[in-house]
């Protein structure tokens, strides 16, 4: 599938946002922030597709242990359980597979050099004019610009918060020295630290709405994927760099304030509970005490035997003091006592 069209999109936006303020760097955030509100509704229902798949996450790990043994089963009872409960599994999926191309395309416009789709003619084609000069073709102006490159030269229309935006870190260290690359450093540090928060604000997100704890290989893929995506930035050019910083600082305003939102709904509704989807309520206390431990058939505690009760002190120890008194009588003393 070509994504021509998409290009061509991008590239007029970005000149459209460029007229009113002359500076390319605003005219990327802006583009860029029109992009996520595109994607934003793909986006919600991602996350109402999440928050659904956790409120049922117990039933399925209960039918996953009662099939462990049968995984035709297991599948079966699962599609069942989808179907009744009017489940799609794959509706979470589907909103990313459709930005991709999205996010290619932007990409694409960056890492090649914003000139190659900017509409050159009328008043929309005043930011190709200003980056290429006299410049008839987009190949001599790609060459014009490298040439300017290697001089530590760039026209002014390209420059923003001391970058380039068609120079990569490389680059800038390797025609102006480390002073000149600092910025370009700077926007890389910030991908890497945005997407960070990013990831550990979602994994927060999931265990306070009753997600177990991530395991330790997704625990180690948060901490070396930034670090991994910053690398990749190494060699993008700073408009790739700038567009990555203001999208995932807009995603993380977007987990914040809209998505953190459904999840408060869902919890407030009963459809989320806080903590473990695994744990168990915790036994009643009787008189301070916990229950004693179930017997293994069915969690019931055994019956306590009643104790016997022991007989009144009075009675039994008058009973026994006559029955003794009576025995230590001599026989007349018996007889008398009868006789009384």
């Amino acid at each position: 599938m070509s994504l021509d069209p998409l290009y061509r999109v991008i590239g007029w936006l970005l000149a459209f946002f460029y007229i009113p303020f002359h500076n390319i760097g605003i005219a990327i955030i802006l583009l860029t922030i029109v992009i996520m509100l595109v994607q934003f509704p793909l986006t919600a229902k991602q996350a109402r597709s999440m928050i659904q798949m956790q409120r049922v996450q117990p039933e399925i790990k209960k039918i996953q242990q009662k099939y462990k043994d049968d995984k035709a089963k297991q599948n079966e009872e699962l599609l069942k359980f989808y179907q009744e409960n009017k489940i799609n599994p794959l509706a979470g999926c589907l909103p990313m597979i459709i930005t991709i191309p999205i996010g290619i395309a932007v990409f694409r416009t960056f890492a090649r050099g914003v000139q190659h789709h900017l509409p050159k003619s009328g008043r929309m084609g005043e930011l190709y004019h200003a980056i290429c000069g006299s410049a008839k073709t987009t190949a001599e102006c790609t060459k014009a610009l490298s040439v300017q490159a290697s001089h530590g030269d760039a026209p002014k229309a390209l420059h923003f918060l001391g970058v380039t935006v068609n120079q990569t870190a490389h680059g800038a260290q390797t025609y102006g020295g480390l002073s000149s690359a600092i910025p370009y450093y700077v926007l890389i540090a910030l991908v890497a630290f945005t997407g960070w928060y990013q990831v550990r604000q979602t994994q927060a997100r999931q265990l306070q709405s009753g997600n177990t704890p991530p395991n330790a290989q997704m625990a180690a893929m948060t901490k070396i994927f930034p670090v991994f995506f910053a690398f990749i930035c190494f060699g993008l050019n700073a408009g790739a760099t700038l567009y990555f910083v203001v999208s995932n600082a807009w995603r993380i305003g977007q987990q914040h304030l809209v998505i953190g939102k459904l999840y408060d709904q869902a919890m407030s509704t009963g459809q989320l509970k806080s903590g473990s989807v695994d744990d168990e309520p915790p036994p009643k206390e009787t008189n301070g005490k916990s229950p004693p431990a179930g017997n293994g058939k069915g969690g019931a505690s055994k019956a306590k035997k009643p104790e016997a009760k022991k007989p009144d002190n009075k009675s039994s120890n008058g009973e026994a003091n006559g029955k003794g008194q009576g025995q230590n009588l001599s026989p007349g003393a018996r007889r008398k006592k009868r006789k009384r």
